[in-house]
Formats: structure tokens, sequence, C-alpha cells
């Protein structure tokens, strides 16, 4: 079970850096031929922007999972700076994570409903007449994977004030928590 879960974590991660990638060179692309386009050539190619939105919201909301894995997300912990017991600091890093996994299951629920009211009521960019559907799906999956990456770092923390282990990664480690969750329940049995 623990390699499963490892090897499925470290696929998931390199899907995400390959779809950033991707999403990234299509933007990069879309950018440059409109700068070409419109500076060296005079003219515009009617509906380039939104052919350049879809890879962006895709780089944005899988960008935005890849740094709740990785732990480089924006956070503001200020206090964690004043306090020096570890006990202490891992307790807040536990409580803000319970916090930010239920905002992320509320966030991920809200995106559900919103693909979902997405395919009740199709509708499609002006120009080709590319399906909003396919940007409403980056969200939901973008929020998917936060509060899963959030989930796996709150078992990370409360495994590391069990153990009284002082040391913190500094990015989501599912092969430990994989190996955590074992050693847990070969203890309760």
């Amino acid at each position: 079970m623990t390699t499963f879960l490892a090897s499925g974590a470290k696929g998931l991660i390199s899907a995400q850096r390959w779809i950033m990638f991707i999403c990234c060179a299509c933007v990069i692309i879309g950018l440059f031929a409109q700068v070409i386009l419109r500076y060296v050539f005079e003219t515009t190619m009617l509906g380039l922007s939104e052919l350049i939105l879809i890879p962006t919201l895709w780089m944005y909301f899988i960008g935005a999972s890849y740094a709740s894995a990785q732990r480089t997300h924006i956070s503001a912990d200020v206090l964690q700076s004043y306090i020096r017991n570890r006990r202490v600091k891992g307790a807040i890093r536990a409580i803000v994570a319970v916090i930010s996994v239920a905002i992320g299951l509320i966030l991920s629920w809200w995106a559900f409903l919103y693909v979902e009211h997405g395919l009740s009521r199709p509708k499609s960019t002006s120009v080709y007449e590319i399906p909003l559907i396919t940007v409403q799906v980056a969200v939901l999956v973008g929020f998917v994977l936060m509060t899963f990456y959030t989930a796996v770092n709150l078992f990370s923390e409360i495994t590391t004030l069990r153990t009284g282990s002082a040391e913190r990664s500094e990015s989501v480690d599912v092969e430990a928590s994989a190996e955590g969750i074992n050693a847990y329940e070969e203890k309760e049995n």
C-alpha cells in the first residue's frame, strides 16, 4: 500500500509539472504571436486572447496545487517566528492545517457546484466556441489537489506531534506520510 501511494504521488507531481510546462509554453507562444502580429504585422488575430486564457488558468490552478505540495505557497506565519517551543509551533501548524483543509473542502465543493452548473448550462467562448467547462474543470482540479496536499500536510503535522519529532519537511512527503500511516496502524493493532 505504501509503495502504491508513493508511486501515485510521484506520478501526480510529475503530471502537474508537465501540465504546467505545456501550459506555460502555450501561453508564451500565444503572447509572442500576439506581440509579433500587433507590432510587426500591425494586425491582430481574432480570438487569440481567449486561446491564451485557457492554458493560463490551467497553469494558475495546477501551479497553486503544486505550490501546496511543495509548501511554497504564500503563508502568513508571523506568529511562529516569535514562538521558540517546537511542540507549540507544531500544534499551531496542525491547527492551521485543519483550518486550511476545512476551507479547501468548502472551496472544492463550490468548484464542484461551479462545474455542475457549467455542465447544466453549457457556454462557450465567443470566437472559437471552446466550451467554458475546460476552464471550469481547472478550478475544480486545482482546489481538489490543494485540499489533498493540505490534508497530507495535516497528517504529517499530526504524526510529527505524536512522535515528538522536531523536524519539519519543506514539502509534502506522501511516501513518508504513507509510512507513518502504516506505523500508526501497526501500533494500534
